[in-house]
């Protein structure tokens, strides 16, 4: 039922005003963006910078040095004359650049003194600033509060690839190293004679060789290997196997090199540590990059979605440390407990790199402590729940706590090893190597001298949870800002001149209902706005280009709406009469356009990527909102501007008027 001919305009100016309001934010709180980011400052300063011109190069490259050690973002940094200064950051929004404006404000004024806030020539008119404000409420310039994709504002496009792994590792006795000693013995030393009777073949360096054509000839590549030397007496391989036999065939070529190099020598065998990708290990990837990202908090509407069996798309918009994020993505989060042997204690609490053997005296490397350590616990037994603190040294410390069928594994372990050295290790990095003192009832914290930005790194990898399998960075493309600028003013350009040429088009065609089309259209352009930026869609190039597209298809109710009022004006019907049988006869053929539409946009959704599922979003949001604006308000426009006696002349609907003189004549029998 249609609403009462004194209630249409106000409603129609209550749609339009909400729509203004939630797309385009003029009245938001304080320091929040939207298009238009201010991070262009001008500071001038009480006395100069320079005596001449000459020294503004160096005077320039030394406030560059001086603000990237804050680890700013900048675009450039010029020094206008002797006392103006011009920063510019690259900031993803307005808060981001108030807050860089504060950092570099401190500073400068720190290392030269008293400063102000100025002005550019030229730049008045680029500062976003609020018309008014009370308190944390301000008005501001209206501008499209739209969430950028990647794209748009930039970012991080990363493909990520799952890999298989083994660890073999192999070992020999003390008096019979797989390698030759860097250090001859000492004269007269009689173990050391004893031990010269028997003689390695290898260096550290031909061993590697010797071993990695060993396991080319079982067909891995060059470049899935890893290998170490781990000591003297110590061998550890890694290779990338795509299953379990092909992992014990390479373990089984490599012992029976050293077998056969090595005759005499015994060597350590093992089952190798194995593992393969399973049909659901890139969805778990997935889960546990989600929570990384999510726990991260830094990145709004990151996309991740996986591409094939072993691969994994992550698009960043926004980030700003790249380099951070990936090291926190691609990170294994392995958290294991590794009780390390009684001869083994560290050279220092600060570094745990290098150890002391107290039975040979030696010092040796941490790869060895650990080949050498029993693992006793890992990350999976713990609880999502680790937290930062503050130590007791003030630096930050992360405390976790062991599943409950755990607890009592872990309080009778600790029990039983106490003033035992439990090395607690990340990926294979020793993080601390605490003495146990007593029975531990199932918690504890891990520390290593980590800032709080580090400390909430690890806390959030490890409530996340390892990750199953490696990963292996296969692409890594970042995209500028300044290229995301440029594309959303070119698409801006061409949406405003296609809005234009269909607005002139429908008044020069249509005349008047061509006036209430267009405003319509207006009213569906601020829905499209409202409706993206409530919902959170996040808008892309392509994205832009099915706006674009909806505008044409905007209209195009209105085209067959409107030939058919003209068709029942000029059979003569009402002017009233005429509007309500021209929207409901064109109501079928424009139920069947739209709908076919919709389900070609949900099959693009369906089966398209990241970047067409963007345009088809926007597709779908245009459509809906052009059929609420061409089927209802053009239809209250048109009814209402119908009342009006001025309205009733076939002219003002591209219909002739008839020949009142030939009608009066009488027609032939």
């Amino acid at each position: 039922m249609q609403p009462r001919p004194k209630v249409w305009i106000p409603t129609i100016i209550a749609l339009f005003i909400a729509s203004f309001l939630l797309g385009f934010a003029p009245i938001r709180r304080a320091q929040t963006g939207g298009f238009a980011v201010d991070s262009d400052f001008a500071f001038r300063f009480s006395t100069p910078l320079v005596s001449s011109d000459d020294e503004r190069p160096a005077k320039q490259k030394e406030i560059v040095e001086l603000l990237k050690k804050q680890k700013l973002d900048l675009d450039h940094v010029k020094l206008h004359g002797r006392d103006l200064l011009e920063v510019e950051t690259i900031a993803l929004d307005q808060h981001q650049a108030d807050t860089d404006h504060d950092t570099i404000t401190k500073v400068l004024r720190e290392k030269y003194g008293a400063l102000s806030d100025t002005e550019l020539p030229g730049q008045e008119q680029r500062k976003q600033k609020p018309v008014a404000q009370w308190g944390p409420i301000a008005i501001y310039r209206p501008v499209p509060q739209l969430h950028l994709g990647l794209d748009l504002q930039g970012g991080a496009h990363v493909v990520l690839r799952c890999l298989p792994s083994a660890e073999m590792n192999y070992a020999s006795p003390e008096d019979k190293p797989l390698i030759k000693s860097s250090q001859a013995p000492e004269p007269g030393n009689q173990a050391g004679e004893q031990a010269s009777a028997y003689q390695p073949p290898h260096t550290a360096q031909t061993l590697k060789a010797a071993v990695l054509n060993v396991l080319e000839s079982m067909g891995a590549k060059r470049s899935e290997v890893t290998i170490k030397v781990v000591g003297s007496n110590r061998l550890i391989v890694g290779t990338r196997p795509s299953s379990k036999a092909e992992a014990d065939r390479q373990n089984q070529a490599v012992i029976a090199y050293l077998h056969k190099t090595y005759p005499g020598v015994k060597i350590e065998e093992g089952e190798p540590s194995v593992v393969l990708l399973e049909k659901d290990t890139a969805d778990k990837v997935k889960y546990i990059i989600e929570q990384r990202l999510y726990a991260l908090g830094e990145i709004r509407e990151p996309i991740i979605q996986k591409q094939g069996q072993d691969r994994i798309i992550v698009e960043m918009p926004g980030v700003k440390d790249p380099q951070r994020v990936l090291d926190i993505l691609k990170s294994t989060a392995l958290l294991e407990f590794r009780l390390v042997p009684a001869n083994y204690t560290p050279v220092s609490q600060d570094n745990y790199d290098e150890w002391k053997d107290e039975s040979s005296g030696k010092i040796v490397s941490w790869d060895l402590v650990r080949a050498e350590s029993s693992r006793e616990f890992s990350g999976r037994d713990l609880l999502p729940n680790a937290k930062v603190q503050s130590g007791q040294t003030g630096d930050w410390v992360v405390a976790f706590e062991l599943r409950p069928s755990k607890k009592d594994d872990f309080h009778e372990f600790t029990r039983q090893n106490v003033k035992r050295i439990m090395a607690i290790v990340l990926d294979e990095e020793c993080m601390m190597a605490p003495v146990i003192r007593s029975a531990i009832p199932g918690a504890g914290i891990i520390e290593g001298n980590m800032t709080a930005q580090e400390a909430g790194d690890l806390r959030l990898l490890l409530n996340a949870g390892a990750l199953p399998v490696p990963l292996e960075i296969v692409e890594n493309r970042t995209v500028s800002a300044t290229l995301g600028q440029d594309s959303i003013m070119k698409s801006l350009y061409a949406a405003l001149i296609g809005v234009a040429s269909v607005m002139i088009f429908m008044i020069a065609y249509y005349r008047l209902p061509g006036v209430l089309a267009d405003l319509a259209l207006l009213l569906y352009m601020a829905l499209v706005i409202a409706v993206t930026a409530y919902s959170g869609v996040t808008l892309t190039l392509p994205g832009i280009a099915g706006v674009i597209l909806s505008l044409g298809t905007a209209v195009d109710a209105n085209v067959i709406i409107f030939e058919r009022l003209k068709e029942e004006i000029w059979s003569g019907k009402t002017m009233r009469s005429a509007v309500s049988a021209g929207f409901d006869r064109a109501w079928t053929a424009i139920l069947d356009a739209n709908v076919t539409t919709l389900i070609t946009a949900a099959v693009l959704y369906w089966l398209g990527t990241s970047l067409i599922k963007g345009f088809a979003v926007m597709l779908f949001i245009g459509i809906i909102c052009h059929l609420f604006t061409a089927i209802t308000v053009t239809r209250w426009l048109l009814t209402m501007v119908c009342e009006a006696k001025w309205a009733h002349s076939r002219r003002l609907y591209g219909v002739p008027e008839p020949d009142e003189d030939q009608a009066e004549q009488p027609q032939p029998a």
